[in-house]
């Protein structure tokens, strides 16, 4: 199924160790990563690329400076790179929170968040995340602090993001009514794709793939 054109603020690529992730994004894009630093509380570090114009791609993988790994918790289990998640910009967190009520979809946020580069210079945003993001194929929402510049603007490389692909289809919303249920479809894998043009040419980079979902009676 075709999804609605995506222009991420950024791409989240999961890894099970930094230094690997970032090997791994230097061979297929032909640019290395600069590290970004920690993310307090969530037991996570990352670095970046950039990904042309407003956009980068973070790679994220466990902090061993933390005790603790509470956000994207299935890196450590992770045996190759895999999108875990993408962040879709919005000017209003408290529309978008508005919006997701109203459809009956279970988040969390606005939530403020933070990261110091290696400069010492504080990075701010806030965020809404959906309880169920589909192994990363929906996105979360996020609003820079309007006093924090955009990761994007320093990041180092060349790449560009060139489009994405969505197969299947996850359900987004509450059942229609009483009489409904959620059916499993695993012959019809769901998985976003994005491509990506780097110094060698385009390369993809994917979600898990995922069993299709569907309201049934």
């Amino acid at each position: 199924m075709a999804a609605e054109p995506i222009q991420p603020d950024h791409i989240i690529l999961g890894c099970r160790d930094l230094d690997e992730g970032i090997a791994y994004a230097e061979r297929v894009s032909g640019y290395r990563a600069a590290v970004g630093g920690s993310h307090p509380g969530r037991g996570t570090r990352n670095a970046l690329l950039k990904l042309g114009g407003h956009c980068y791609w973070e790679i994220l993988a466990p902090d061993p400076e933390q005790r603790e790994l509470a956000w994207h918790k299935e890196l450590p289990t992770l045996e190759e790179p895999l999108i875990v998640g993408w962040a879709e910009p919005r000017s209003n967190l408290q529309h978008v929170a508005e919006e997701l009520r109203r459809k009956g979809v279970v988040f969390t946020g606005p939530v403020p968040g933070s990261r110091t580069k290696p400069n010492g210079e504080v990075l701010r945003w806030e965020t809404v995340t959906l309880e169920d993001d589909k192994a990363g194929i929906l996105p979360f929402y996020i609003k820079w602090a309007e006093d924090s510049p955009h990761p994007s603007s320093d990041a180092p490389g060349g790449c560009l993001f060139r489009t994405s692909r969505r197969t299947g289809h996850v359900v987004q919303t509450m059942a229609p009514g009483p009489d409904f249920h959620l059916v499993s479809q695993p012959d019809s894998p769901a998985q976003l794709t994005f491509v990506i043009a780097g110094r060698h040419g385009e390369f993809e980079l994917k979600t898990k793939a995922i069993p299709s979902e569907a309201w049934s009676k």
